[in-house]
């Protein structure tokens, strides 16, 4: 004889199952929509009332009945209400008759020449939820709270039968649907009986093996380091970036727990299982939490959402992390007689990973824009490095170049100085040509070709040097003009390449501010500026380049930035890597907005 869990999840497998064919079966045929009446929930989502009055396709009054008003800032069907089997705020009312106005839209669509895509309903929607959210402004305290709650309520079960219905137009219920409707609901109760059965035997199981377990506290500190690491950053962050912050936080606070663990007694018995269901429930509402949250810091920066395929990218680095220091311990234990086959596998990899891309391999136009021609009749030039040149010739290269291709005879010489790899950013160029058209010319030279942090620790001498050359270079032929023919010069420099201009003008090259008219320093490093009278600095709020510190380790840094001791050092270390996987504006990546603060003499 089956038990009560398994006949309640045959019963639940069976509903789910009709529910599933029946809900294809019940799938609407694409068909081609009413673009009026696109236009017009289009303009009814916009919150312009003007706009979504002039927007409401011909024939609409005479197919619905009624001709919409404006009530409250909102266009409405005066006839519509919130059609809840609950009492609901009377705040609702206004934002129920224009998601009725929009419905209705829907199905004058529908009626006319096709039903509207899914995202027209979608929209109608979340502008229902926004708009009851709203309305609750005027409350306080627990009453507004209150409001909020139920906007959200509402709003999540109108999506849940949008989506019942496919998001096309609410039409009537056939046969098909209603059985739909009915299956899903028993697959519904299904899965909650499940839930419930399913718990009983678990606790029934806990008691018989909760000494096989993990400790409460060990439980604990995976939920604390899940909490930390999923804790909204300046920067948002890809699924391998996330899950490798993950797993050091996590593993940082299972090594801490295992140093303190002589100090706090071990539960035992039932606070044992009760303490581990609470940590259980603590990282579930965790996760809930930070889905919204990552999310919304993701949308920030115009980035998509955190989704499944996020998750179980952050899932998949976390296990392989553990599996790695699994296999550590286990080889350090046997390390005796484990080198062996350790060597093999190193001597595979090498092989493998010696056929990737070689450093220092010819590189795309976009990251040497200064050698492609300008849209707009702007000189450019680029010194490259050479085989056994020194700085000196390469800068002296540079600037007879400009001079050969007319430099001299524009209105502003731009002298940019490159990151380490010798990357000048493409959009400061497409910026300053877009605001100065043809009468500009922009200058560089290559002083090294290693990643800009490398450089920054290695080769900073190097870059401080390449960049008063060149400096030196080009004002020399400046100053070889009549003062009154002679161009406007400007120092620009990004990262690295702020620190190395700024270098032009610190000690004994103080003189040389009287040669330029004005400099521009682009996410500098630790937000340093020289002091010059016409000194523009750029930096984003996010970038860990400019605002990140050591000291962040314990010391709170300056400003409203959120901070946790050690713990936020992990993250700006995590930003760091990630700040230029973000779009232009946000983390170390600038548009070509930044032209628009160099200064005119």
């Amino acid at each position: 004889m089956t038990s009560p869990l398994t006949r309640t999840a045959l019963l639940t497998l069976v509903a789910a199952a009709l529910w599933a064919a029946l809900t294809l079966a019940g799938r609407p045929p694409t068909t081609q929509s009413d673009p009026g009446s696109r236009s017009a929930v289009a303009a009814l989502t916009s919150g312009s009332v003007p706009r979504a009055a002039a927007a409401l396709p011909a024939g609409f009054a005479a197919d619905v009945g009624y001709t919409p008003v404006v009530e409250d800032g909102r266009l409405v069907n005066p006839t519509g209400s919130c059609s809840s089997p609950v009492p609901l705020p009377a705040e609702f009312e206004g934002p129920c008759r224009q998601h009725d106005l929009g419905y209705d839209l829907l199905r004058h669509a529908a009626h006319v020449d096709g039903a509207l895509p899914p995202g027209s309903r979608q929209a109608l929607d979340a502008q229902l939820t926004r708009s009851a959210v709203a309305s609750c402004a005027a409350r306080e305290g627990i009453s507004r709270t209150w409001c909020t709650s139920w906007a959200h309520i509402a709003g999540f079960f109108v999506r849940a039968n949008s989506v019942r219905q496919h998001d096309v137009a609410p039409l009537p219920e056939d046969a098909a649907s209603t059985a739909a409707m009915a299956s899903g609901a028993v697959a519904l109760v299904g899965t909650g009986g499940l839930l419930s059965l399913g718990v009983a035997r678990l606790r029934r199981l806990l008691a018989k093996r909760v000494e096989s377990l993990p400790r409460v506290s060990g439980a604990a500190s995976v939920a604390v380091g899940l909490l930390l690491s999923l804790s909204p950053a300046h920067l948002p962050h890809g699924p391998l970036l996330q899950g490798a912050l993950t797993a050091v936080l996590v593993g940082g606070c299972v090594t801490l727990t295992r140093l303190l663990r002589p100090a706090v007694p071990r539960l035992v018995g039932r606070a044992r299982s009760v303490g581990l269901l609470v940590v259980a429930v603590g990282s579930a509402g965790t996760v809930a939490w930070a889905q919204g949250a990552l999310s919304a810091r993701r949308a920030g920066v115009g980035l998509p959402g955190t989704d499944v395929t996020w998750w179980a990218g952050v899932g998949a680095v976390v296990v392989a992390a553990w599996l790695v220091v699994r296999s550590l311990r286990w080889g350090w234990a046997r390390r005796r007689t484990a080198w062996r086959p350790a060597l093999a596998v190193a001597i595979g990899s090498a092989a493998v990973l010696s056929g990737g891309p070689v450093h220092g391999a010819p590189t795309s136009p976009e990251d040497r824009v200064l050698l492609t021609p300008s849209p707009v009749g702007a000189v450019r030039e680029y010194a490259g490095l050479r085989e056994g040149e020194a700085a000196t010739a390469r800068a002296q290269r540079a600037a007879t170049d400009l001079v050969r291709s007319g430099g001299l005879q524009r209105d502003h010489i731009v002298i940019a100085v490159p990151t380490g790899s010798g990357w000048i950013n493409p959009n400061l160029v497409a910026g300053l040509e877009r605001r100065f058209g043809s009468r500009v010319a922009t200058v560089g030279m290559q002083y090294d070709d290693s990643p800009s942090w490398l450089a920054y620790l290695a080769h900073r001498d190097a870059a401080e040097e390449a960049a008063g050359e060149i400096f030196d270079a080009v004002t020399a032929r400046v100053a070889a003009l009549p003062a009154d023919a002679r161009p406007q010069v400007h120092v620009v420099g990004e990262s690295l390449g702020a620190t190395a201009g700024q270098a032009i003008f610190a000690g004994p090259g103080a003189a040389r501010s009287r040669q330029v008219c004005s400099v521009l320093w682009t996410g500098t490093p630790g937000g340093h500026r020289v002091g010059l009278p016409r000194e523009a600095s750029v930096a984003n709020a996010d970038d860990p380049v400019v605002h990140a510190s050591v000291r962040d380790l314990v010391v709170p840094p300056e400003g409203d930035r959120r901070w946790v001791p050690v713990v936020s050092a992990v993250h700006d270390a995590a930003d760091f890597i990630g700040s230029l996987e973000v779009p232009d504006g946000s983390g170390h990546r600038y548009g070509a907005d930044q032209a628009e603060r160099l200064a005119t003499c």
